[in-house]
């Protein structure tokens, strides 16, 4: 592990002065009215609290475009390392099956317990045209659970001009520490009846350096690619099937035990969208999607001098189907969208030695199904009030299909359930009816002033890992299949305001959640388990989560935009009065940008108060507050061509953000520094 480096505030005061000095300076600097700009690559929007929606272009502007990585520029989100890819999401401190991932549409599971490879691991940005972050749940139609938030991605039907049917981007990137090689180009041809679009990228990733100077253990290879056919048979019809495949090769995590040679997942979809269908319903969306991981990691490929006799693989195997059917239909002045949606979720993984021989099964041949029902009204109650009201049933079933099978070694999952809780049920099998709410007002006050209250109830049932987990040994990591359903109670509201120089939103929430599963040692509880030590263990515990953030955004002239955010969370375990784990810090960020018809040049400072308020019983460490600045500017070269430049973390400070990885096999903490000095490139031309 790096060394630590105390935090230093010389450099901060330095960034501070920068900013100044660029937002005075614009006074002196302003143009007439009448120049073109260049479209504001900030990335959050102040107009929709809780909620924020960005062309992909606009979160791109950084060294490395590693999807979790990008996302930490919009305000609360923040992400997990444990090296270079796989950087695991967290939205205001919920993380996990406690947030939604669609890809355009569709899901995907990783395939590491450890969440080496989670969902947006196999996602590439620049294959996407816009994301959308909903922080807590505004809706009950996205899908099952998302407690914490979902997040869309999202890929927009190709438009040709008239006598030009079609289209294509390349993209070139490079940087000084971390992304070597970022390669992404995208076709398109077609016409009105329909259209084909091919897209593949390629990256090479080095070890990084951090402020420290040392190396991190973060590097890797991926390759990508996906094909869409469409059919627009007129302007209310599209159908579309796509298939998408991702390899990552040779993925080195510094934050475990462990590396991963050879990760492959790859997506199926096929939807439709219809509008004007009758008199009664006004719109209809259908997706169905399949799709499929294998992932493999070991301590022993990469690091060669682990002892034979400790040499350990992890293959496993991930498959998930679904289906969503929405519709839309409008009754006086309310609409309405209700429909169904399915899901299915098989997991396998075991631990074995490189002969094959057969020690633990991790993931005990799991299955998980989810149908739903749901109904969604939206009322227009007066010109500049509207109310919401949702409902969302949902039966969801698992069982781990070899719990009570023998591995090689003589070890049953079955066993180790019943060895380590002290009234489990013997139990394989989960059946949960669950019933989720949502109520919520939204006000036009004037003045461009919007403000909403909401009220929701939402159902997140344990996944795999929680209810099944069997991992045994000296260091034991043991889920509970008797663990209930988290239930979140949760109120919202918010507050905005927009106008032709300005804009700014501030929301707050508290949540009350009943059975919130907690990870946990086996050390510090005294009455459910019958083991001790730093076994991980998995408990219903009450719970509260709460939080405020803000955004603003001022035009001070025609070329000068400034801006800033903030973001607070706290989490606390209320039944053993304990702090959550990984619950955010006060952070934000500060940003001035200069922008005329041709170029644009952004400061950006990314700040973080310390994190003393961690969950210590768990092995958590506290985070000092860290500062970094980030320059980048793009220049229009012409029509097809643009140049971007930047400099990420420009005062090369070595700093880790709050996040922390309890290692469940050994009971390690691990905290991994963040890249230092980044000098990157990037290079895009449209034909």
């Amino acid at each position: 592990m790096a060394k630590s480096t105390p935090f230093n505030p010389t450099p901060k005061k330095l960034t501070i002065a920068i900013l100044s000095l660029l937002a005075s300076s614009s006074m002196v600097h302003a143009q007439d009215d009448t120049t073109q700009l260049l479209p504001v690559t900030i990335t959050d929007s102040a107009t929709v609290p809780l909620q924020t929606s960005v062309p992909i272009t606009n979160i791109l502007q950084t060294a490395n475009s590693e999807t979790s990585t990008a996302l930490r520029q919009i305000n609360g989100v923040e992400a997990s390392r444990m090296g270079g890819h796989g950087v695991d999401l967290n939205i205001n401190g919920q993380q996990a099956s406690q947030l939604n991932i669609f890809l355009d549409g569709a899901k995907i599971e990783g395939g590491c317990p450890n969440r080496m490879d989670p969902p947006t691991a196999y996602t590439e940005l620049s294959s996407y045209d816009s994301i959308t972050v909903i922080k807590g749940v505004n809706s009950v139609t996205y899908g099952s659970g998302g407690s914490g938030g979902t997040v869309l991605f999202e890929r927009n039907a190709p438009s040709f001009e008239a006598d030009k049917p079609y289209q294509g981007q390349i993209n070139l990137g490079t940087s000084s520490n971390g992304l070597t090689q970022d390669i992404n180009a995208r076709v398109a041809a077609g016409g009105d009846k329909g259209y084909i679009v091919l897209q593949g990228s390629k990256k090479s990733a080095d070890n990084y350096t951090d402020g420290n100077g040392d190396e991190v253990r973060s590097s890797y290879e991926s390759r990508q690619g996906h094909i869409d056919l469409g059919w627009t048979p007129n302007e209310d019809h599209e159908f579309k099937v796509s298939y998408e495949k991702t390899y990552i090769d040779d993925a080195l995590f510094q934050g475990a035990t462990m590396d991963s040679p050879t990760s492959e997942g790859q997506t199926s979809r096929l939807s439709y969208k219809g509008d004007n269908i009758s008199q009664n319903i006004q719109s209809i969306e259908v997706d169905l999607y399949a799709s499929e991981v294998d992932h493999l990691m070991d301590n022993f490929t990469f690091r060669p001098t682990t002892p034979i006799a400790s040499r350990l693989e992890t293959p496993s195997n991930v498959k998930t189907t679904g289906a969503k059917i929405q519709l839309s239909s409008q009754v006086n002045h309310t609409t309405l969208n209700y429909g169904l949606q399915v899901e299915q979720l098989e997991k396998t993984a075991t631990v074995q030695r490189p002969t094959g021989l057969t020690i633990f099964n991790l993931w005990p041949n799991t299955e998980s199904t989810t149908n739903s029902l749901f109904l969604e009204g939206t009322t227009q109650l007066k010109a500049n009030q509207t109310l919401i009201m949702g409902v969302r049933y949902e039966n969801v079933t698992t069982k781990a299909k070899d719990a009570q099978a023998t591995t090689d070694a003589g070890n049953s999952a079955y066993n180790l359930y019943n060895n380590t809780y002290t009234n489990y049920s013997g139990q394989t099998k989960t059946d949960d009816n669950n019933l989720n709410a949502l109520l919520r007002y939204e006000l036009q006050l004037g003045q461009n002033m919007d403000g909403f209250i909401g009220l929701s109830r939402t159902n997140r049932n344990p996944d795999a890992t929680e209810l099944y987990m069997a991992r045994g040994g000296t260091s034991q990591w043991v889920g509970n299949p008797d663990l209930k359903p988290e239930t979140h109670n949760q109120l919202d509201i918010g507050l905005s305001q927009k106008n032709n120089h300005s804009q700014w939103g501030v929301s707050a929430y508290y949540d009350v959640i009943e059975n919130y599963i907690l990870k946990d040692f086996a050390q510090n509880q005294t009455t459910d388990v019958n083991i001790t030590g730093t076994h991980s263990i998995y408990l219903n515990k009450d719970a509260t989560i709460y939080g405020i953030e803000a955004s603003g955004q001022r035009q001070l002239s025609t070329n000068w935009l400034i801006g800033a955010s903030a973001n607070l969370t706290k989490g606390q375990n209320t039944t053993d009065n304990r702090n959550l784990s990984n619950i955010p810090p006060l952070s934000g960020a500060l940003f001035a940008q200069y922008a005329t018809s041709q170029w644009n040049a952004t400061a950006r400072i990314n700040l973080a108060a310390e994190q003393t308020e961690v969950n210590q019983a768990y092995g958590e460490l506290e985070t000092p507050a860290w500062s970094t600045v980030d320059l980048y500017g793009q220049y229009q070269v012409n029509q097809q061509i643009s140049l971007s430049l930047g400099v990420d973390n420009l005062f090369d400070h070595a700093y880790q953000n709050y996040l922390n990885r309890v290692d469940a096999t050994s009971g390690n903490t691990f905290k991994v520094y963040e890249p230092g000095r980044a000098v990157w490139a990037k290079l895009s031309a449209k034909f």
